[in-house]
């Protein structure tokens, strides 16, 4: 400790003999020099410098040992007598001696002490010649005829190797003591943050704020209210979400995230500053959201269900979140292109989009998830777990432009002010538990493309006001429980290409106006309870390529203008109460791959231009009053694979062009009055081809030797 860690010499016996005439030499000077060791408070932590400049005596040592030495230090740490006093008493002769033989005696090594008094009285004895005439070396040694060249050089070899007086060693003790008991405070007062942090990664320990923190928590959350980002209620709340998240933003966020600081409380801030504030917002409602989905007692609570095991709510992929990364780096989270570091990078910046799905997401949407993201374009949460219901606060996202909730369990009325996402392209609600009417604010989406709100329990009528979204290209409003006709203004949108209002419980005729959709090529209206006929003008629908109307109680005869539908490949309009013959026409249906006409009343015979209708597959005719002959031309659909024409009344012969279907997979001719047998090269199709359903009526009226089911 007393040589204060520094270098030994073995070349100060040399100079030990000097000590004497360079004591007598220092002690020559007069008290006002002696008191020009004076210490600079600026450089506390320097220590002696490395060369002693003119100004060397302010910076000889740290400013901790006083401002001035007192002559009786000096003469201690020299081992010099007082100038002003010439003849010290034996008493006092020997008191130095025994300081002299304490200090040196706290050293590792006489030399060194030795070394170090020589190098101070050379500085002293520099300092005392300041004002005189006398001639000064670089480093302060008076030079006379060149005799003290030497202590020169030795003083600038031997400078760094100055050790410190005792009086210094004894207040670098006390700094020491002081730093150990300063970190001595820290550990105390981190430890137990870090063991919460440690123990509590579901944020239930209470944690203990500083007044710092306390004072950064509340500034924060007085912004976070008087943005409407929360609730003061939740926010008050320390079991919330919103608590939790606010807690760890301040205390456990190891990213330090702040609002930027604004010199007077009324002005409003500008530019970048108004970034960092959204970008604050936007971290503290994502972790809003996560705990509000991975909490355990918060989803138990919000869903009314039990979590017995925390695993069975944890997202699939969480890379990034609540960690110390930017949020731009979350997984799921897109931001939007910064112009310094381009489109992927690690900041806190405008959320762009936020796609989760199929990420066992479990819980209720947080209102946050809106409030907070104000320049988002698109969410996508579908395929979850996620309930609830939606708030009002959804219209705040104005930028929005996907949304994307199918495929979870919400419930309840969707936001009567939902037409306020003006930039709204594509809207998906459907596979949850919505109820109540259709919004007619529906009506203000004008720039909405798709609109998805099926298997729900919606119900009343389509609102009137859909007729103002001019570019919708997708409707779909099946599997619901909406009553009511089908709006005619449906027919002004005339953008739509796939229209879909099946399985719920809409009346009254086709309208009309539909014949207006030219671009139209998915039709679905089955499964209601339309009446009257087939509108004819449907038959201008030439881009239509799947029209089904199956279950309604749609009567009277088939349009021919439908054959005009070149492109039509699916056509369902079974368990109808449609009458007359099958027209002829339809044998110009040359892309129609599946025709089912089964429960109706057709009559008469199946013409023979359905041979035309070469790319058929599926062709069910059954319970109907066909008659007559079953047309040999059949047997050119040669892409033939069901053929149902069970439950009429054929007669004759089934017809041996059958064989040549070698496609078939199921032929049903049974419930008829067939006669005679079932042709061998039919039966060639079981043993060779796809065939293994073959059922006629072979118990009375016709022989079958290879059936697979005689009625």
């Amino acid at each position: 400790e007393a040589a204060a860690g520094l270098p030994f010499s073995e070349e100060a016996d040399q100079y030990s003999a000097n000590s004497s005439s360079n004591n007598n030499l220092l002690a020559s000077s007069d008290m006002n020099n002696a008191e020009r060791f004076s210490i600079d408070d600026g450089d506390e932590d320097e220590g002696p410098p490395s060369i002693f400049t003119d100004a060397a005596s302010t910076h000889l040592w740290s400013s901790r040992t006083g401002q001035d030495l007192d002559r009786e230090e000096l003469n201690f740490v020299l081992g010099t007598h007082n100038n002003n006093n010439n003849g010290h008493s034996a008493a006092t002769s020997s008191a130095n001696k025994n300081k002299k033989k304490s200090f040196i005696s706290g050293w590792t090594s006489r030399k060194e002490h030795e070394e170090s008094r020589k190098l101070i009285m050379m500085a002293s004895h520099r300092l005392s010649s300041e004002n005189n005439s006398v001639n000064i070396s670089p480093f302060g040694v008076d030079i006379e005829d060149g005799d003290d060249i030497e202590n020169n050089n030795y003083y600038q070899q031997q400078k760094h190797r100055m050790i410190l007086p005792m009086c210094c060693l004894e207040n670098i003790k006390i700094i020491f003591a002081l730093s150990v008991l300063a970190a001595a405070l820290v550990v105390i007062t981190v430890a137990p943050s870090v063991l919460v942090n440690r123990n509590n990664t579901d944020g239930e320990v209470p944690w203990h704020q500083s007044p710092l923190d306390t004072a950064r928590f509340n500034r924060i959350k007085d912004r976070i209210l008087e943005h409407r980002i929360s609730h003061a209620s939740v926010l008050e709340d320390p079991s919330s979400a919103q608590y939790k998240a606010l807690e760890w933003l301040v205390h456990y966020d190891e990213r330090h995230v702040d609002l930027p600081q604004i010199d007077d409380e009324g002005s409003k801030m500008t530019g970048s500053n108004v970034d960092n504030e959204i970008a604050l917002f936007q971290r503290y409602a994502l972790a809003v959201f996560w705990f509000q989905t991975t909490d355990a007692e918060i989803v138990e609570k919000s869903l009314g269900v039990t979590v017995d095991n925390p695993s069975d709510i944890a997202w699939n992929n969480a890379d990034g979140w609540m960690t110390s990364k930017g949020l731009c780096l979350w997984y799921g989270v897109t931001c939007h292109p910064h112009e310094s570091y381009g489109i992927k990078y690690d900041g806190d910046f405008h959320v762009a989009m936020l796609n989760l799905t199929s990420n066992n997401i479990h819980g209720v949407l947080p209102d946050e998830l809106f409030t907070a993201f104000l320049k988002m374009t698109a969410l996508d949460l579908h395929e979850n777990e996620l309930a609830g219901t939606l708030g009002r606060e959804m219209a705040s996202m104005v930028e929005l432009e996907d949304l994307y909730l199918n495929g979870n369990s919400f419930e309840g009325q969707l936001p009567d002010n939902i037409g306020a996402l003006r930039n709204l392209q594509n809207l998906n609600v459907h596979d949850n538990e919505f109820d109540g009417p259709i919004p007619a604010s529906i009506g203000e989406l004008e720039k909405l493309r798709e609109l998805g709100m099926f298997n729900n329990k919606f119900s009343g009528r389509i609102p009137l006001s859909i007729g103002r979204l001019k570019g919708l290209i997708a409707l779909y409003l099946e599997s619901n429980q909406l009553t009511g006709n089908i709006p005619p203004v449906i027919g002004q949108l005339t953008a739509l290409e796939d229209i879909r209002l099946r399985n719920n419980t809409l009346n009254g005729p086709i309208p009309t106006e539909l014949g207006e959709l030219r671009e139209l090529r998915t039709l679905y209206l089955d499964t209601n309870e339309l009446s009257g006929a087939i509108p004819t003008e449907l038959g201008a629908l030439y881009k239509l390529d799947d029209l089904q109307m199956y279950e309604n109680g749609l009567k009277g005869k088939l349009p021919v203008e439908l054959a005009f539908l070149s492109g039509l490949t699916t056509l369902y309009l079974d368990s109808n109460g449609f009458t007359g013959s099958l027209p002829e026409e339809f044998g110009e249906m040359h892309a129609l791959e599946e025709l089912y006409i089964s429960s109706n009343k057709f009559t008469g015979q199946l013409p023979a231009t359905i041979r035309g209708m070469k790319s058929l597959k599926y062709f069910r005719g059954s319970d109907n009053e066909f008659e007559g002959n079953i047309p040999t031309d059949i047997g050119k659909l040669l892409k033939l694979e069901y053929l149902m024409l069970d439950s009429n009344q054929f007669t004759g012969n089934p017809p041996i062009e059958l064989g040549e279907l070698k496609e078939l997979k199921a032929v049903h001719l049974h419930e008829n009055n067939l006669s005679g047998e079932v042709p061998e090269s039919v039966c060639n199709l079981m043993n060779s081809f796809f065939l293994n359903d073959l059922q006629a009526d072979c118990e009375d009226d016709i022989i079958c030797a290879c059936c697979t089911m005689c009625h």
